[in-house]
């Protein structure tokens, strides 16, 4: 029997947990210099997420996803360019 999502928001935090890993990877293959922007982005997610009291597994992914490009950041990728 195929058991279909405990919760309506299920579905949400699936398509944000997706839409997060795809603007990581994003970030990281096209070393954009919109990284810090998706780290806004991710910010906010990360805050709404904590009000919406949201799974632990889309919070740590959006965690995941700041570290990461955060860590792209320092790691000798090019300065943003304004």
């Amino acid at each position: 029997m195929a058991e279909g999502p405990e919760h309506p928001d299920d579905a949400f935090e699936i398509l944000l947990r997706e839409t997060v890993t795809k603007a990581v990877i994003s970030g990281l293959e096209n070393e954009h210099s919109w990284n810090d922007d998706i780290i806004i982005r991710l910010m906010d997610y990360e805050a709404r997420a904590q009000q919406q009291r949201l799974s632990s597994q889309t919070l740590q992914v959006i965690l995941s996803g700041r570290r990461i490009l955060g860590r792209s950041q320092e790691n000798g990728r090019p300065p943003r360019s304004r």
